[in-house]
């Protein structure tokens, strides 16, 4: 974890409530298991499409209200390795990972796709610092 991701972080710990903290906490945990995904935040991202939800990405992906995705279909499309991963490291339990992510990703991969701004390189690895300061502020901002 970078420099600027662990003071993130921390700034997140004192400024945010509970649910928020849990989002934070994960978001950075779901960034990184982003980044070591096959095609990065692409291959999620065709994953999502192979499951059915190719319209619902596609609304987070372009401009306009955002479809939403429940719980279960992310744990249908995330699989099972993932989400226990996420709970490792967060320290949350399944449904809390799966409910904080249902209204998470959908603002993560908006904000990714929507800065056209070297937020995604080649290889679809996602740039941590600017995905989480932006979504930190929107946080705060709850």
């Amino acid at each position: 974890m970078s420099l600027l991701n662990s003071v993130l972080s921390r700034a997140a710990s004192v400024v945010l409530g509970k649910d928020q903290k849990e989002q934070a906490t994960l978001l950075t945990a779901f960034l990184q298991a982003v980044n070591q995904y096959p095609g990065g935040i692409n291959g999620l991202l065709e994953a999502f499409k192979q499951g059915g939800l190719g319209a619902v990405v596609q609304s987070w992906m372009s401009q306009g209200e955002n479809l939403p995705i429940a719980p279960a279909q992310l744990q249908q499309v995330l699989g099972h390795s993932m989400v226990d991963d996420l709970v490792s490291k967060t320290g949350l339990n399944q449904d809390s990972v799966l409910n904080h992510l249902s209204s998470l990703l959908p603002v993560v991969v908006d904000k990714i796709f929507s800065q056209n701004n070297n937020t995604v390189n080649d290889s679809g690895q996602v740039d941590m610092s600017q995905v989480m300061s932006t979504v930190f502020a929107m946080l705060t901002k709850k």
